[in-house]
């Protein structure tokens, strides 16, 4: 059985904080909605999305309905969405309008005013963002068969059932916040669903309240929690948590790690990309501190590889893409891949059959001819200096920032980055600052930061 045709049950499905919604009342929304997208042939959505359940039943009845789905952040940027309007021109919008050239339907569902003939490849059920939430141009086109077996994927590794309570706290527009979605549904669990910051009392309040039995972050989030007391806080309901999203600080891996252990709790970190809808590979919640630092291991169905000549991580299983989409004429492509993700990250695998990321392909600068690692260098720095370090930057200069406004510490980083890289400080620059510039789904922005501090 797919997520999207959710069953009709009194499970609950859905809690937000005014109210519980079942399965049943879950699945009645989604045919009342899908009433809406009267069309005989396949159509493009565009939803503009929040942590809400009509959004979720407007998201599931359009993958009912057989239409293709572009999920955007609600607070994307208005000149970026007219942009992607235009270059797409979605059949159908959801969200708060109004929006030029569209009819307002029913609620906050619009349809187009002229309809444009474009062809929607039968396969196309998903458009995310390559950069997450921040909604670039640039669209992974994700089929039906890609979001079911990941869902099926996550569902089993990370051993969720009926009984399992898990918070959506990341926007659903990000393939990791989708993914708790999809892989809850399909386990007919129950999603607690808030727009809530993990860092907030109110969060908390709502999770304790709800008997929530997990929780997922990326590594801003963990770094947060343990700022404000998270390994003090009693969690009788809590089970599991999980990491994704971008490398966490081996040192806190190993302890929330510890945390989890100690409280007989399992905490798990993965690798994805939105390319693998997005998971795909995972440490086992046994395995998390003896393999801290690695990414693990290959999830249920999928296969990790390492390029002998260029040591590029590859990935082969039903949830790679078909492709990417720039216009609305790619959404007629079909399948480009054929199963298998260049991931632009390279690797190295253990004798254990883990692996480790030590880098990515294009994350390099290149400096009076020495090619310097980026992913190496915080790394490095964060293990030397036990706080969260940023590095970007050009073949011109390396940019580092740090949080911190100790001068002692930007000492320490100029000695380290000159005795190891033996660099002259014309080629490096050090900012401390109060917080990493970070996009709305919690990564670094190192586009901001290359932009903002050379």
């Amino acid at each position: 059985m797919n997520f999207w045709n959710v069953r009709s049950s009194a499970a609950p499905a859905v809690v937000t904080e005014e109210h519980t919604y079942t399965y049943l009342e879950l699945s009645e929304a989604i045919q009342e909605r899908k009433k809406n997208y009267h069309s005989d042939e396949k159509q493009f959505v565009l939803i503009l999305c929040e942590s809400r359940y009509d959004v979720m039943v407007a998201y599931l009845a359009a993958l009912q309905a057989g239409h293709a789905v572009m999920l955007l952040n609600h607070d994307l940027n208005e000149d970026l969405l007219k942009e992607i309007i235009h270059n797409y021109k979605p059949c159908w919008m959801y969200g708060e309008g109004p929006f030029p050239g569209y009819d307002q339907q029913d609620g906050l569902l619009w349809k187009r005013e002229s309809q444009i003939q474009a062809a929607v490849h039968p396969n196309l059920a998903l458009l995310l963002s390559t950069s997450g939430t921040t909604g670039s141009r640039k669209f992974v086109r994700l089929s039906y068969q890609n979001i079911q077996s990941n869902a099926e994927s996550i569902a089993e590794y990370l051993q969720i059932d009926s009984s399992e309570r898990g918070v959506a706290n990341l926007p659903l527009s990000y393939s990791y916040g989708l993914s708790i979605v999809n892989s809850h549904l399909q386990a007919g669990a129950t999603v607690l669903l808030t727009n809530e910051s993990i860092i907030s009392k109110s969060f908390w309040a709502f999770f304790q309240e709800q008997r929530a039995t997990s929780f997922a972050g990326v590594p801003f989030t963990y770094q947060m929690l343990q700022r404000i007391g998270f390994f003090k806080m009693e969690l009788p309901y809590l089970r599991q948590f999980t990491q994704a999203g971008g490398r966490l600080d081996e040192r806190l891996v190993k302890q929330f790690g510890d945390y989890a252990i100690k409280h007989k709790k399992r905490f798990y970190v993965m690798y994805g990309q939105t390319e693998a809808s997005p998971r795909m590979a995972y440490i086992p919640a046994e395995k998390v501190i003896e393999k801290a630092g690695t990414i693990g291991i290959p999830i249920p169905g999928g296969e990790l590889a390492i390029d002998r000549e260029t040591n590029e991580l590859l990935y082969k299983g039903p949830n790679v893409m078909m492709g990417y989409a720039e216009c609305i004429e790619d959404l007629a492509k079909g399948d480009e891949l054929n199963g298998v993700l260049y991931t632009g990250d390279t690797a190295e695998k253990d004798a254990g059959g883990f692996y480790t990321i030590t880098g990515r392909t294009k994350r390099f600068v290149k400096l009076f001819g020495l090619r310097i690692n980026l992913d190496e260098v915080e790394k490095r720095l964060e293990q030397e200096i036990h706080l969260p370090v940023a590095c970007s930057g050009t073949d011109d200069k390396m940019i580092i920032v740090i949080e911190t406004e100790l001068e002692k510490v930007n000492n320490m980083v100029k000695h380290y980055i000159e005795d190891t890289y033996k660099l002259h400080k014309s080629a490096y620059r050090i900012h401390t600052v109060d917080s990493i510039p970070r996009m709305s789904n919690g990564k670094t922005d190192y586009m901001a930061i290359k932009d903002g501090f050379q």
